[in-house]
């Protein structure tokens, strides 16, 4: 394959990759992340393909270094969009998972509001919380240590 039709191939996956990224950025700006897991298998391979192509370029032989020049210019637009893509979808990502942090501290919290703090236990075993809800009046009690 000559550098030319490598450059080519590689426009071609940068631009699907692209596309692809896209695609998840709007599913995870519409709270649909399991939608996105139809894309991660496309999402990988293209991204192999994409590490593939970039890794021949840079091994080819220099015989093959004349590319035209708008062709070079696309590829370097293309590299440029797919940097801010990555951006954006790393950004996107961090929101998600930030909001996903947040719920999960809240039902925590909310969980552990709901569940009471015991002060003790009663003559009978019993917690005063437990012998309220059973119907039973708060005590109070005083000892006198004189004897």
């Amino acid at each position: 394959m000559t550098r030319a039709e490598r450059m080519t191939d590689l426009l071609a996956i940068t631009s699907r990759l692209i596309s692809c990224m896209e695609k998840e950025i709007g599913l995870l700006q519409s709270m649909r992340p399991r939608e996105m897991q139809a894309l991660q298998l496309d999402k990988s391979s293209l991204a192999c393909a994409y590490e593939a192509h970039i890794l021949a370029l840079r091994g080819a032989p220099a015989e093959n270094a004349i590319v035209a020049k708008v062709l070079r210019d696309e590829l370097s637009e293309a590299t440029e969009r797919f940097q801010s893509v990555l951006v954006e979808n790393a950004r996107a990502l961090r929101a998600v998972k930030e909001v996903n942090d947040r719920v999960l501290k809240a039902i925590a919290t909310a969980v552990e509001d709901s569940r009471g703090k015991p002060t003790g236990y009663t003559a009978s075993g019993a917690t005063p919380t437990a012998r309220r809800r059973a119907g039973g009046a708060a005590l109070a009690l005083s000892l006198d240590q004189r004897f």
